[in-house]
């Protein structure tokens, strides 16, 4: 038994060491952050006017490639996305927060289109936590928030610029799609513009 575990054991290293010393990279871990924000609109079914806000997004974002043709790589791809658009006004008393917080698992397609520049497509689905404005009271109303989970569909794209082997900067796109009026916004979409630093190995 332990003979048999100590030769699984040195071949996975071996195989390991060889693809260290051929320098090859299959995975990325991509750190960005952007600008967060919703307009001002009305809540649904309510004379209750919320005013515009504006905040920062983070993103934490991982791929792994799962299969390569010619140059085109296909990556699996897992996000973690953090968005804070800032605390709401209206024109009734109360403040309200429109944060959310949504992973997400699914597919990226990187092609190269130059040594160092390669565009990329993503999409993905999973769920999230979202904060939103909600009306409270009867006569005399309030602007509060409430918690909901729901699923989410992301997708997106970018451009990954080659610094060196081992970094890169980035430039990402991406839609949140989940229910409507959820954290602020008016639909179902959340766009948001990402600007980072990805690391290879």
């Amino acid at each position: 038994m332990r003979k048999s575990f100590l030769i699984r054991f040195l071949v996975v290293a071996l195989c390991s060491s060889a693809a260290w010393a051929q320098r090859i990279q299959n995975a990325d871990m991509f750190f960005s952050a952007g600008p967060a924000w919703n307009k001002s609109r009305a809540i649904g079914g309510t004379n209750v006017t919320l005013a515009g806000s504006s905040g920062f997004a983070y993103q934490l974002d991982y791929g792994y490639q799962i299969a390569r043709a010619s140059a085109a790589s296909l990556m699996i791809d897992f996000s973690w996305v953090l968005a804070a658009p800032g605390a709401v006004e209206a024109n009734v008393p109360g403040l309200a927060s429109t944060s959310m917080n949504a992973a997400t698992l699914g597919l990226r397609l990187m092609v190269p289109v130059h040594s160092r520049l390669s565009f990329y497509a993503v999409s993905g689905g999973g769920g999230g936590w979202f904060s939103s404005p909600t009306v409270i009271g009867g006569a005399s109303p309030s602007v509060s928030s409430s918690s909901t989970i729901h699923g989410v569909f992301a997708f997106g794209g970018g451009a990954d610029v080659r610094l060196s082997r081992w970094f890169s900067l980035r430039a990402e796109v991406k839609d949140l799609v989940t229910g409507k009026e959820l954290s602020g916004a008016a639909g179902r979409h959340h766009v948001l513009p990402l600007f980072g630093v990805a690391m290879h190995f």
